[in-house]
């Protein structure tokens, strides 16, 4: 009889152990939105079941991005939600400001894979000095040409502008060899919303050694020499030298007719980020692919403005990655399971699912990877080193927005450079308040 207890005892225990449970919410759902996260959860999960006797539950969503984010909200202010949290990265300031994420830098201590992140990798996860998020995968920004227009208009390929002036000399030259064509497209105005900000606005501003905020005072920049900079470029290409179109950037449904134009060889160089390539210009995108992509299409790194002190190159990112609920039970068990999730082997069966952005280098640099897909390893080695993000604060939508108008005001020729930075001024500071705002030199 003692036997028997003891038995049923350990088979008790054995049952205990197996039922210890870590939960990984995505917004992904089986042959829906996100569906190649479901497939490589399905590959890898049970080995990490039984490796550490766990069970692993994937929660499915695969809805409106808004919507995944407001039911994480809700259920981690409930006192529960998922244990590890798969979000957007521009979220974490909002998320940490409102107590709604774990530091994780005691986790990342027992993960390997960390020592490979890219610096700037590292920081898009952090806030405050803490670290909030693991990427999972990221996107970058660049210059895309079209090889055939720059060869009828003479232009030497590969072709890569080490400055402003540089792009500007090639887009006089297809100016002047290919009429009809439009040189570059550069997103402006609010009808490209955040694109105009992000593909745009911010690929100039940082070229020119700026930003939106400073990091160092906690504040936004209202003025500065690199915002007026900013705009002078804008108003070269669309105004001063018509080398843009700028009806296009105001019109409605702007940034489909921009494809739709690339893709009619009406428009030679256009400032786009990695899913450009992958989505947009994809063979199998009946609308806007091009069959021979591979051998039609060039990218190039976006020069710095080309003064002393400027970056070389620029470029800016969003992305994905991994984040802990506050409320999870099990810190260090979540650790196991980030750890196994963060090898390289479950990384690369994901990127064959789904080829993207490594944020880490020993992945980008993989032999595997490069033979997999070309674009994605040879952008992720030379660009994400370049990279930054956006000032993710919970005000950053208006003051994208205005930042969109302010290229608006200038293209459109219903300002001038000093008006526009004046009305910009006023707006930003009734949103964040005079104390918040500030100018640079």
């Amino acid at each position: 009889m003692k036997r028997l207890f003891c038995l049923l005892l350990l088979v008790a225990l054995a049952i205990f152990v197996a039922a210890e449970k870590v939960t990984i919410i995505a917004n992904a759902i089986k042959g829906g939105k996100n569906t190649q996260v479901v497939d490589w959860f399905e590959k890898f999960i049970p080995s990490i079941e039984k490796e550490l006797n766990i069970q692993v539950e994937l929660i499915q969503t695969g809805i409106k991005d808004e919507d995944f984010k407001a039911r994480i909200v809700l259920d981690i202010k409930g006192g529960g939600g998922a244990d590890i949290l798969w979000i957007d990265g521009f979220w974490v300031p909002e998320f940490v400001e409102a107590g709604y994420l774990r530091p994780i830098d005691d986790i990342l201590e027992s993960i390997p894979a960390w020592k490979y992140y890219y610096d700037s990798m590292k920081a898009m996860g952090s806030y405050k000095g803490k670290t909030y998020l693991v990427p999972a995968s990221t996107d970058v920004r660049m210059i895309y040409y079209n090889k055939e227009l720059f060869k009828k208009a003479g232009i030497p390929i590969p072709w890569q502008p080490k400055s402003w002036e540089d792009i500007i000399k090639t887009a006089r030259i297809i100016k002047e060899k290919l009429p009809g064509v439009t040189p570059l497209q550069i997103n402006a105005g609010t009808e490209m919303g955040e694109a105009t900000t992000m593909q745009g606005f911010f690929m100039v501003l940082l070229g020119a050694g700026g930003n939106l905020y400073d990091w160092e005072s906690g504040k936004w920049i209202t003025n500065s020499s690199a915002l007026r900079d900013t705009l002078a470029f804008y108003k070269q290409i669309y105004v001063d030298e018509k080398l843009g179109d700028a009806q296009l950037q105001v019109s409605p449904g702007a940034r489909e007719k921009s494809f739709e134009l690339f893709r009619q060889e009406k428009i030679a160089m256009y400032v786009e980020g990695t899913w450009m390539f992958t989505s947009v210009l994809n063979p199998n995108n009946a609308s806007w692919g091009f069959p021979d992509r591979d051998e039609r299409i060039g990218w190039a790194a976006m020069p710095g403005r080309g003064k002393p002190g400027d970056p070389e190159f620029v470029s800016i990112s969003g992305g994905t990655g991994f984040a802990v609920n506050p409320n999870t039970k099990n810190p260090k068990l979540v650790a196991e399971v980030l750890k196994r999730i963060l090898y390289i082997e479950p990384q690369l069966t994901y990127f064959e699912l789904k080829p993207f952005v490594s944020p880490r280098s020993d992945l980008a640099d993989s032999c595997w990877t490069i033979n997999r897909d070309k674009f994605i390893a040879e952008t992720s080695r030379a660009l994400v080193k370049y990279t930054t993000f956006r000032p993710a604060f919970p005000v950053y939508p208006e003051i994208s927005f205005q930042a969109q108008l302010l290229t608006e005001r200038v293209v459109t020729k219903q300002m001038t450079i000093d008006q526009a930075l004046k009305e910009f001024a006023a707006e930003v500071t009734r949103i964040v308040g005079k104390e918040n705002v500030t100018e640079k030199p």
